[in-house]
């Protein structure tokens, strides 16, 4: 099967659990970036206020083309309870993703809020179902029982999630 991840990642925390899962499961990794310019002292804020508000950035790569893979992964941190604007861009310029089964994770320093739900509600309007959706905590990452739960997860979905077409 193949599996693809598109996460995007500002401290590190979410490219290392995409990387973990990336390399348990010989996937594809897309990271996406945020290049839309903020003044340093408004980035965080700007950006919160964005997530909070479920709105899409400007991101590279725009667009990714998903249709030759099996899963698709999303991996994105928590930002004012949501997932950030970046992967909400990411997932709206998704191709060939339709019928396609997903699986979402974030990394978080405090709670995920309504992560899990703003995830499985995007997936849901791409045409994709939502497998999974779940969240690890930033102190947690290095946690192999932690990592290892995340593994099976999409190890999981893989099995009882064959592609819809």
């Amino acid at each position: 099967m193949k599996i693809c991840i598109i996460y995007h990642s500002e401290t590190g925390n979410t490219r290392h659990v995409a990387r973990h899962i990336a390399s348990a499961f010989d996937a594809h990794l897309i990271e996406v970036c945020d290049t839309a310019s903020y003044s340093r002292l408004t980035r965080f804020l700007v950006r919160c206020k964005m997530a909070r508000g479920e709105e899409k950035t400007t991101i590279e790569p725009s667009s990714s083309d998903v249709s030759e893979y099996d899963l698709v992964v999303f991996g994105s941190p928590v930002w004012a309870f949501k997932p950030t604007p970046a992967i909400h861009a990411a997932i709206d310029g998704l191709e060939g993703c339709m019928g396609k089964p997903a699986v979402a994770f974030s990394t978080h320093g405090g709670r995920p809020g309504q992560t899990d739900e703003t995830f499985k509600k995007w997936i849901e309007a791409r045409g994709m179902f939502p497998v999974a959706v779940t969240n690890i905590h930033q102190n947690a990452i290095e946690n192999k029982k932690e990592t290892k739960e995340l593994v099976a997860l999409v190890h999981a979905s893989i099995k009882v999630s064959p592609v819809r077409k």
